[in-house]
């Protein structure tokens, strides 16, 4: 049994490396795909392929970030790697499993449980810490520490999607679907990650004017659903920022255990679950048979050149 961790990455040179270490101490394969950063994430990459052989940098190419066609791209190429019964998770730069996901298997799946959703434990940025940016007391420097002695409030995210899932043969994952066609059956556990997507004053406005540009593109916005209203369109960093008195933070000390939230709302109703456990124990094969396949041309949506020369300008 092994497990396959599909990273995509832009301009995240920043964490990278801790993030890449992180991975390779439970990982048997990282398959990278760099979307086009400006930083030297793709460098950070090949360093350390060129010393450890689970990374594997797939390519550096200018892409729109996508569930479907980025991520569904990513699979097909490595499961050419996968045997039946391996794990595969789908993996960001800005994330740090509080509990491996072998131990997570191990400790808090069931045998017949095959797909484990995730548990965000947001780490924010407070006025008071930008405020320590902006007088000088923090700097770039700061960077070298782990990111979990820089940030250590957090709030607890209600939201989840599948992360973790046991690979068989017959699945399919066309460039329709942010994951594959009855992935598996769902487990109750939620799998715990530390999620770092606002870091520093710097990485925050330069990430939201990158995805502010990229959701301005008319091709792009119609490949999410209301883009309006997702985060990925919001240029002004500052609207991410919350008051150290805000009720819903909470203070984690690196080394000690986060509360477990037991929500379980990407369960379904028990008999829909009952037949859900029928499915998969005996049906899934034949419906894998009867999904669309991904399509030799596919591919994830190339950036335009124009948008490339802005992108490039921001950092």
């Amino acid at each position: 049994m092994k497990f396959h961790a599909l990273l995509p990455v832009r301009d995240e040179a920043d964490i990278l490396s801790q993030c890449l270490a992180r991975l390779l101490m439970w990982a048997d394969s990282i398959y990278v795909f760099d979307t086009g950063s400006v930083d030297h994430s793709w460098e950070i990459v090949q360093d350390i392929a060129a010393r450890d052989k689970r990374v594997v940098p797939l390519r550096k190419d200018p892409v729109f970030f996508s569930e479907t066609r980025l991520r569904g791209w990513m699979f097909n190429e490595a499961r050419q790697n996968m045997r039946e019964g391996d794990w595969f998770l789908r993996v960001d730069a800005d994330e740090f499993h509080h509990i491996s996901p072998p131990e997570f298997i191990r400790t808090q799946m069931r045998a017949h449980e095959t797909i484990a959703y995730h548990q965000y434990y947001d780490f924010k940025l407070t006025k008071s810490e930008v405020q320590d940016w902006e007088t000088g007391r923090k700097t770039l420097a700061d960077r070298a520490l782990p990111i979990e002695d820089r940030r250590r409030w957090f709030v607890p995210s209600v939201y989840s999607e599948p992360r973790l899932c046991r690979y068989r043969a017959t699945m399919r994952w066309p460039p329709t679907v942010s994951f594959p066609y009855n992935a598996g059956f769902v487990a109750r556990a939620r799998l715990p990650i530390r999620h770092y997507p606002h870091r520093d004053p710097d990485q925050l406005s330069h990430r939201c004017r990158v995805r502010a540009i990229m959701m301005a593109d008319v091709e792009n916005r119609s490949n999410w659903s209301r883009p309006e209203l997702h985060h990925w369109a919001e240029s002004e960093w500052r609207k991410f920022i919350l008051d150290d008195s805000d009720f819903n933070l909470r203070y984690w000390r690196p080394g000690t255990e986060l509360p477990t939230l037991g929500i379980d709302e990407h369960l379904a109703k028990a008999h829909v679950r009952l037949l859900q456990y029928f499915v998969h124990k005996t049906l899934v094969p034949a419906f894998d048979s009867r999904r669309p396949t991904w399509p030799d041309d596919a591919y994830p949506q190339r950036i335009p050149n124009e948008i490339n020369k802005l992108l490039a300008e921001i950092l």
